[in-house]
């Protein structure tokens, strides 16, 4: 009939292109489904983890979900978080290097992973770089953290110092006195003295700033920064502010044993 379009059968190269692709697209959604099924199966497991239960984590779960999803980095990756929570360093290092491997992508949180690792095999240049990268990759909170405590534990201090610095300008950081107060132990430290005031006044800044106040207690960082100013001014010589920071932070927290004993002893030296 005049007009309709004639069908040429395919050539066998075209034929096997379309197979292949067809074979392909096959692939693909077989490999979504497994992949979108581990997801709603991990669930659990992160759950465990988030609440604490690292034994039920490491010992049942883990394993579970590797003999159901070898191929899965993500189930890999929970079960190294697992292993390394409980000490288990020997299973940590090869589940995430197993996730490591098939992950496409080496998320932060297996870069973090890894630097953890690192630093207990003895690896300090590589840890230091594997923390730093996890953190200016994610910025989070935690990472620097971290980062800043493996620094401050091998004695980079000046890294330590940065690391902690990097923790204050991320969203929690802002609202945390934790990398101030850190930021002052070590200042003190390593004896400077005066840039370990201003941290720890900063910390306590950062708390009340941030405090939304109500029944639950303070930080445990806002009471140390009072105390630890105290020390300082006490070894300045102003015993009177000494004072009045040990006041402070006895009575933020009245169980705050370190700032009790410094406290009677400093009376004792005023008599």
């Amino acid at each position: 009939m005049r007009g309709m379009p004639v069908l040429l059968p395919l050539r066998p190269t075209v034929r096997r292109r379309v197979r292949l692709r067809v074979l392909h697209i096959v692939a693909s959604a077989r490999l979504f489904a497994l992949l979108a099924t581990a997801a709603a199966n991990l669930g659990p497991m992160r759950d465990l983890l988030e609440n604490g239960h690292y034994n039920a984590a490491a010992q049942l779960e883990g394993p579970n979900l590797i003999e159901r999803f070898p191929a899965d980095p993500e189930a890999h990756f929970l079960y190294a978080r697992a292993t390394w929570l409980t000490g288990d360093l020997d299973t940590a290092r090869k589940m995430l290097d197993r996730a490591l491997m098939l992950s496409e992508t080496s998320p932060p949180d297996y870069v973090h992973l890894n630097g953890l690792l690192r630093a207990e095999e003895g690896d300090v240049i590589g840890s230091l770089r594997s923390l730093e990268n996890a953190f200016l990759r994610s910025r989070r909170f935690e990472h620097a953290m971290d980062w800043g405590m493996v620094a401050w534990r091998t004695g980079e201090f000046e890294v330590a110092l940065t690391a902690y610095e990097r923790a204050s300008d991320t969203d929690e950081g802002a609202r945390s006195p934790w990398p101030h107060l850190n930021r002052g132990r070590l200042l003190a430290r390593i004896g400077r003295t005066d840039a370990a005031t201003r941290a720890f006044e900063t910390a306590i800044e950062v708390f009340e700033a941030s405090d939304p106040g109500g029944a639950r207690p303070p930080s445990p960082a806002y009471v140390e920064a009072f105390y630890q100013l105290g020390r300082l001014r006490e070894a300045a010589g102003d015993l009177v502010q000494a004072e009045q920071d040990y006041k402070a932070a006895r009575s933020i927290d009245p169980n705050y044993t370190p700032a009790i004993q410094a406290l009677d002893d400093l009376t004792r030296r005023l008599e």
